[in-house]
């Protein structure tokens, strides 16, 4: 079972200011970017999905984990050549019992309009229960997505 990271295409107008007037740009580093796990009765919809509202099934608060998810720490969005790189520190719950998720969802916490854009979500390709360990989300060591100019 592979896991997979992918955008939402509207994160990415969101990121550069919306494709409806009024809509504001988000800012990857002064914003509240947030993590947020959700069960398999979420099913992501990559060209249309925009806002955290959308994100349905977010697990409650038990057993370690806060609704609301997790704050992302040290973000950095920088560029090296061509590539632009968005990373920040890794996201570890300690959980006390047991939490059944499939996708983490990262969204932009700060925007009114839209409210709450995403931008990530992380497929774990199935359920996975854990029970009593450190749930870390360790990202890439490129950083959690990169952007090419061509």
């Amino acid at each position: 079972m592979a896991v997979m990271h992918k955008m939402y295409v509207k994160g990415l107008l969101n990121m550069g200011g919306g494709d409806a007037a009024g809509d504001g740009p988000m800012d990857l580093l002064s914003d509240t970017m947030k993590l947020t796990l959700h069960t398999a009765t979420y099913t992501p919809i990559q060209a249309t999905d925009e806002t955290k509202s959308q994100a349905t099934n977010e697990l409650g608060t038990s057993n370690g984990y806060t609704a609301g998810g997790a704050t992302l720490a040290s973000k950095v969005f920088s560029t090296s050549g061509l590539v632009a790189t968005f990373d920040a520190a890794d996201v570890t719950w300690t959980l006390t019992g047991a939490v059944t998720f499939r996708y983490g969802v990262i969204w932009d916490d700060t925007p009114t309009t839209p409210a709450d854009p995403l931008l990530t979500y992380i497929d774990t390709g199935g359920d996975q229960t854990l029970n009593g360990v450190d749930l870390v989300f360790a990202w890439n060591v490129a950083g959690i997505f990169t952007l090419t100019a061509a």
